[in-house]
């Protein structure tokens, strides 16, 4: 009877378990004895300072961490310390992920190997030189991204970006530290965010430190963000319904963004993937709370003339709550040409 008694008081602890879970592969091959390591912020991954540090992956590259609720940066590394070539690294293009208070995050990580790294080479004038790459290809109609900080988390304008037609890339830059990522949009385009069947990475030698005089030589080997990684296993919470027009028909290609700022202004807490051909859209939530909604196409700053835009009217405050009597609503937004 006490045996019982203990059991059923630890249930609901057990039921509480909230963290991120998933699988690593480098290039399809599920990788083994990889740990995948989970910051607070970006000062701490710099500083190398994890919260915590999941156990080594299994034979089928699957792992699980268990975190309290909030936001983490994360990577996967099978090294400590400074890059070692022919290790395995990848920062996960999502972060920050979000942690709610139950259940696990479905997480994938797409890994490099770390290559030899180049000596720099000198030059009359400071820089970067190098590869942007996809599986020791090069990676034709990139985007090479130069930051100075990463207090914006690398979201919004970049202190420089290049296009890289074919995937050598050579720029001047002053000296100083910067952090360097690649991006390759299926859908085109220098912003957004990393959705499944892009290219992207964080270049594992970040911070780049570029010296007067000196160019520096870097191989940015990117990944492919794959579904395959990212599996949801988890039942569907969050909101979802159609983008409307002025004629009552569906809208394709609109976003919906959720805020927790009723002013819906800078980056949004959620998004949704693009609404299909009939304007229906899904937008996964996994907390709960209130949300502000509008739906548009593009990210960022006020909506230029003519763009689809519009504000949920269900009430006043376009505001959508989740709970856990109600944690799916349906909803429907209508949006207009702005003007």
């Amino acid at each position: 009877m006490f045996r019982m008694l203990l059991l059923l008081l630890l249930l609901p602890s057990l039921a509480a378990a909230a963290g991120i879970k998933g699988r690593v592969a480098w290039r399809g091959q599920l990788i083994e004895g990889l740990k995948v390591h989970a910051y607070r912020s970006m000062d701490d991954l710099v500083a190398d300072q994890p919260l915590a540090i999941s156990a080594p992956t299994g034979v089928d590259g699957t792992y699980q961490l268990e975190l309290p609720p909030g936001n983490y940066f994360l990577l996967a590394r099978d090294f400590t310390g400074l890059p070692q070539p022919g290790k395995h690294f990848c920062y996960y293009s999502g972060s920050p992920v979000q942690v709610a208070t139950e259940g696990f995050r479905q997480v994938g990580f797409n890994l490099i190997k770390i290559p030899v790294q180049a000596e720099p080479r000198n030059g009359k004038r400071s820089g970067l030189q190098g590869r942007i790459s996809y599986q020791g290809e090069p990676l034709e109609q990139s985007y090479l991204y130069i930051y100075q900080d990463y207090q914006k988390n690398f979201k919004g304008p970049a202190y420089f970006i290049q296009p890289v037609a074919k995937g050598n890339f050579r720029l001047s830059l002053p000296p100083g530290e910067y952090y360097v990522l690649a991006r390759k949009r299926a859908r085109g385009g220098q912003f957004g965010p990393i959705e499944i069947d892009d290219y992207f990475n964080y270049y594992y030698g970040n911070p780049v430190q570029v010296k007067s005089g000196e160019v520096q030589q870097i191989e940015l080997e990117t990944i492919k963000r794959l579904a395959m990684l990212e599996e949801e296993e988890q039942a569907f919470q969050g909101i979802k319904g159609r983008v409307v027009g002025p004629d009552g028909q569906g809208i394709s290609g609109l976003r919906v963004f959720a805020y927790r700022d009723q002013q819906m202004s800078g980056m949004p807490s959620f998004f949704s993937p693009e609404s299909d051909k009939n304007g229906y859209f899904q937008l996964s939530i996994p907390e709960l709370g209130s949300f502000h909604l509008l739906a548009r196409r593009s990210f960022g700053g006020p909506a230029s003339d003519g763009e689809l835009y519009g504000k949920y009217a269900g009430n006043a405050d376009h505001e959508v709550t989740l709970s856990t009597e109600t944690p799916i609503q349906e909803i429907r937004i209508d949006v207009a040409p702005s003007r």
